[in-house]
């Protein structure tokens, strides 16, 4: 996707990178400023390694194409490769609009 609108359109692009093993899109969408000592390789490898299975969006708060900022609580369904092994990713991650983009900031607790 060239350039996602809201938050939630960004969720899903970077979930089809992963499915897809594109980490250059992960990287190029991932805020710069909270990008710093991410282990890229370990990402394109889970990525990799991984065979995705589905992803469930739970919840949306603001992320619209008018809003600064927003926050989509999802699910991602994969299973390892390697050990056969299955699990669900279960995360809140907050993203910020600068300009016309949107960047993934971080991961929020879940409550």
């Amino acid at each position: 996707m060239a350039n996602p609108k809201t938050a939630l359109e960004l969720m899903q692009a970077r979930y089809e990178a992963y499915v897809q093993g594109d980490i250059d899109f992960i990287k190029k969408t991932h805020d710069p400023k909270t990008a710093k000592g991410i282990n890229w390789k370990d990402a394109e490898e889970w990525s990799k390694n991984s065979l995705w299975f589905g992803l469930e969006i739970i919840e949306t708060i603001r992320g619209t194409q008018f809003d600064t900022d927003g926050i989509v609580e999802f699910k991602a369904f994969y299973k390892d490769k390697i050990s056969g092994k299955e699990f669900i990713h279960h995360e809140r991650s907050y993203f910020v609009k600068k300009g016309r983009h949107w960047y993934y900031k971080g991961w929020l607790p879940i409550d």
